[in-house]
């Protein structure tokens, strides 16, 4: 079968989760179109999209010719979690949440190394490499508190006339469904994702992957209502 082949029939047989790679480009060209990457957090934003969009390709690849992709899936968590607090380190009023976050970056980043280790007995064995067992489950609780930590800072601060008019709040709200849902599913992948004998846990498989493309859609939203004159007001 031809490296075409393979892709159709992949895509034909994973479709939902396919979809969920592919409609990061949405989001990610209207940044470019509305010009919101002169915003530092959707700046950090558009970079996070096209670090996802090039690790997925690189795991849709490699899932296409049968061979572990586990461990592009791993170094993508610190990166992704780097990428998507730091996002609210520029949104963020307050001094000591911002020294926070800068320091969970880094907490994060060593803990992620320790998980990839401890997951991984035999570091070398690319084709055994396994999930991560801790490291998405923090990140999951890390950035529900960065959220919430985010939601009531402007609610105590009443900066924000209309939410729904505000492009950053439909990004926290599509970060807040996907994290919060991902977070039930997390602690079971390091034994449920495995390249060989993989446990199928029915329709729970593809929860995250239709979170992950409602989240992308809200991202798009967000995108879609910003509004460079509105920003250089702020």
């Amino acid at each position: 079968m031809g490296l075409t082949e393979s892709y159709i029939t992949f895509i034909h047989n994973h479709l939902i989760i396919c979809f969920a790679v592919f409609i990061t480009v949405v989001p990610l060209i209207l940044i470019f179109y509305r010009k919101a990457n002169i915003d530092p957090s959707f700046h950090l934003l558009q970079i996070y999209l096209l670090m996802k969009l090039i690790i997925d390709l690189i795991m849709f690849h490699y899932a296409t010719q049968r061979t572990n992709n586990l461990m592009y899936y791993n170094l993508s968590i610190p990166l992704r979690y780097a990428l998507l607090s730091g996002m609210f380190y520029f949104k963020m009023e307050s001094a000591v949440y911002k020294k926070a976050i800068i320091y969970s970056i880094i907490g994060f980043l060593v803990f992620s190394i320790w998980d990839v280790l401890y997951s991984n007995s035999d570091i070398t064995d690319l084709h055994n490499h396994r999930m991560v067992a801790y490291a998405t489950t923090v990140e999951c609780l890390l950035m529900l508190f960065w959220i919430l930590v985010y939601f009531y800072e402007i609610i105590r601060m009443l900066k924000i006339p209309n939410l729904l008019t505000f492009p950053f709040f439909w990004v926290c709200s599509g970060l807040l469904l996907y994290y919060s849902s991902f977070i039930f599913i997390a602690p079971i992948l390091h034994y449920t994702e495995r390249w060989d004998n993989p446990i199928y846990i029915g329709f729970l498989n593809l929860v995250p992957y239709i979170f992950e493309t409602l989240c992308l859609l809200f991202f798009s939203i967000g995108v879609w209502i910003f509004s460079t004159r509105y920003y250089a007001k702020q």
